[in-house]
């Protein structure tokens, strides 16, 4: 299941327009800058990589030697040594959280020998110029203190980070591969020059999961290599079994495109009984739509490498049904009616009350609740999960703009869409603090923490709680958020 991980909302972008995309086999100025120094790399003596870095410990803060104001948390596997280049992924967490998902993944480092680094300073709300000289010090930098292969260096991100990782590939090139955590491309209005391997982890009730399947769609299109996996969840980064499959999907990528010697057949093996398993419980959710991709998947990366037979009768037999046309068909008028009725809370949102609100979200409940089919339950729930949102960003704009009366109605609201969310309770405290009431601010900052919220950077910087910082309660709200 996807984690609720603190702030759902935070790392919303808008939805990916990439259906005029298409692909050049010829790399672009970016990615020259990295061919470059790969080949000079190669020719270079035996390079003095820092040895004093632990392994098998996270990390938290690296400075970056020519920009210190620049840091990454970093892994090293317990099997790194800096006589040979290891693979490694680079993470950009939406709110500058490095540490994050080498806590989630390290334990899948260790299984693989890959490297992981965390970004402490991409977070969303970067003008992307600034973000990307920030992520090529980091490069630079990880590159002249660790020994990493540079045919193997992949990307990762959630939400807006996840937008970051794809456009590191897109821009910069010199990147083989993405695993996209619930969020897909940046916006486009150019030809993709560079090609890159990208697997897509979305939860089931993921506002962006319609974005994320077009997006794979879109990938089909244009010969990417790809690959989307949907479990049940939300918005968050992909727990760490979802993680592994996206691992073994890179691992096998970089077998079939010969950057790593096809020694043994374990990890081929691994990842074709991981995506047999996705597809027999689809088909047993009679979810014909996720079966046909995950069969999909084995045929694309697995054929050639090892035996496939079976699964492309199976893949033949389901693509050529009636009912997988129909099943397909349904989702395309389904999507339509989902986008049309995100745009109908969005503009309903400020002009209806919160006693209507309160009927919609119980109506809304009642839908998933009583849906003639799964897939028509997760959308209702999904549109719930949008409408929390909707409530963060009208929230935020209130609260910015000193509109407390409209501000406290938006918080009741987003309480009801999304009781479990820290943020409802942290965006409390900066209305409370706002209106001078400081003891309630406190407790619901409590209440936050109790619900998971882990935005250091974020609290300490809120100039409401400017009044509350020598606060010895606030000092423990502090360090309660440094521990979660």
């Amino acid at each position: 299941m996807f984690n609720h991980i603190a702030t759902k909302y935070r790392s919303y972008i808008s939805v990916l327009l990439l259906a005029a995309c298409c692909i050049a086999c010829n790399s672009g100025n970016g990615s020259e800058r990295y061919k470059a120094k790969t080949d000079s790399a190669a020719a270079a003596p035996a390079h003095p990589y820092d040895s004093t870095l632990a392994k098998g410990k996270v990390i938290d803060s690296v400075f970056c030697k020519t920009q210190p104001t620049n840091s990454y948390a970093l892994y090293l596997p317990t099997g790194y040594t800096h006589k040979r280049p290891h693979p490694c992924i680079y993470f950009f967490d939406a709110h500058a959280r490095g540490s994050l998902p080498l806590k989630t993944y390290k334990e899948l480092a260790d299984k693989y020998g890959f490297v992981l680094v965390g970004s402490n300073v991409s977070k969303n709300g970067i003008p992307w110029p600034v973000t990307n000289d920030m992520v090529k010090v980091l490069f630079d930098d990880t590159r002249d203190k660790i020994n990493i292969d540079p045919k193997r260096m992949y990307t990762s991100g959630f939400s807006g980070g996840s937008r970051v990782a794809s456009s590191i590939a897109i821009f910069n090139g010199g990147i083989t591969g993405v695993i996209g955590c619930a969020a897909g491309f940046p916006g486009i209005d150019r030809t993709i020059q560079n090609q890159f391997a990208y697997i897509g982890l979305v939860g089931e009730y993921d506002f962006n999961l319609m974005e994320m399947e077009h997006l794979d769609g879109v990938l089909e299109q244009n010969g990417f290599q790809h690959q989307l996996i949907v479990s049940e969840g939300v918005h968050g980064w992909a727990p760490a079994n979802e993680f592994q499959t996206a691992l073994l999907w890179l691992q096998a990528d970089a077998i079939k495109k010969q950057l790593i010697p096809k020694t043994d057949t374990a990890l081929l093996l691994a990842l074709r009984a991981d995506l047999e398993k996705r597809a027999k419980a689809a088909r047993g959710n009679n979810d014909l739509i996720r079966e046909h991709q995950f069969l999909a998947g084995i045929l694309k990366l697995l054929d050639g490498m090892i035996d496939i037979a079976a699964f492309k009768k199976q893949y033949t037999a389901l693509d050529t049904s009636a009912a997988y046309k129909k099943e397909f068909a349904s989702l395309a008028r389904q999507e339509r009616i989902e986008t049309n009725l995100q745009h109908e809370l969005a503009q309903q949102y400020t002009s209806q009350d919160e006693k209507w609100w309160i009927n919609k979200v119980s109506e809304l409940e009642g839908l998933a609740a009583n849906a003639k089919s799964p897939r028509e339950a997760g959308m209702n729930k999904r549109l719930i999960n949008y409408l929390g949102l909707v409530s963060y960003l009208n929230i935020t704009h209130a609260l910015k703009t000193g509109d407390l009366a409209n501000a406290e109605i938006y918080l009741r609201i987003f309480k009801l869409a999304d009781p479990k969310n820290p943020d409802v309770p942290y965006l409390s405290a900066i209305f409370y603090a706002k209106k001078g009431l400081p003891q309630k601010a406190l407790e619901a900052l409590h209440e936050s923490l109790e619900l998971g919220y882990n935005d250091l950077n974020q609290l300490i910087n809120e100039p409401a709680f400017a009044n509350l910082a020598a606060s010895p309660e606030f000092i423990k709200i502090i360090e309660k958020t440094r521990s979660n």
